[in-house]
């Protein structure tokens, strides 16, 4: 089943699939060759990465634990977190002064390779009703099909809190078969499976999850970039990027002037 896709005009329709179901999808403006680029740079990444481990089959290959990490090889990395279609959804979500949880990629290896993914899951076992905390943004670099693994989706499963059996959840979830370039979005409680990738290339995208402000991110993503030149950010990218959610960790960064304050999200 392919889910339908928005327009970036239709925003309100999406928010109101994706607040029934858990997820949606909309197409993204950014352009085919940029993504062909991320994809060539995210694959060389994952083997890059695993080199530096210098671990074999681990469970989390195919992703990386911190993709900003990168930024000073490949300033273009951090270009995709101020999509202007990607950032007005999760606004709509989030409100103002959300922050990256994580930014990674999901590449799945050719020919069956192995993932964490594969089975079903949620990414945050945390409900609050009526409350969301954080928000799932995946950002196709191909074209997503049965053979190269498309993602599984149960819809409208973010309220369950009980696991479902394998076999209720495939006999209720559908694949999200959408072309490269699409930024689905999923409520990070909806459970979902990554496919079995059987073509002959590797299936990716690029991951980005959304937070509040106020909560701790996968990892200290500010630290990871300690040896790049924040001097070339903007000042939304070091916002997004959790730059200015620091907690204090002395008195000039609590009671400095606004500059020198590591935590001045404007909350009023």
């Amino acid at each position: 089943m392919t889910p339908s896709i928005f327009t970036p005009d239709e925003i309100s329709e999406a928010l109101q699939f994706y607040n029934t179901n858990g997820y949606t999808a909309i197409k993204s403006t950014l352009s085919d060759d940029y993504l062909t680029e991320m994809r060539k740079i995210m694959i060389e990444l994952v083997d890059e990465e695993k080199e530096s481990l210098n671990l074999e089959n681990y469970r989390d290959y195919g992703f990386l634990l911190c993709a900003p990490y990168y930024a000073d090889k490949y300033p273009q990395i951090l270009d995709v977190i101020t999509n202007k279609e990607m950032l007005k959804f999760v606004e709509a979500i989030l409100e103002k002064w959300f922050i990256v949880y994580l930014y990674s990629n999901n590449c799945i290896p050719p020919s069956g390779g192995n993932t964490k993914a594969y089975k079903p899951h949620i990414d945050t076992p945390r409900y609050i009703e009526n409350y969301h905390q954080s928000v799932v943004a995946m950002i196709t670099m191909d074209d997503y099909t049965e053979e190269n693994g498309a993602t599984w989706i149960m819809p409208a499963s973010q309220n369950l809190k009980e696991k479902p059996t394998d076999e209720h959840f495939y006999n209720s979830a559908t694949r999200l078969i959408v072309p490269k370039g699409s930024i689905c979005f999923f409520d990070p409680k909806v459970w979902h499976a990554a496919g079995t990738n059987y073509s002959n290339d590797w299936r990716t995208y690029l991951l980005v999850v959304f937070c509040r402000p106020w909560m701790k991110q996968r990892v200290d993503i500010p630290r990871f970039m300690s040896h790049i030149d924040k001097r070339n950010l903007s000042k939304q990218q070091l916002q997004l990027l959790g730059f200015t959610s620091a907690p204090p960790a002395n008195f000039k960064e609590f009671y400095g002037n606004e500059s020198e304050r590591t935590f001045t999200q404007p909350f009023v």
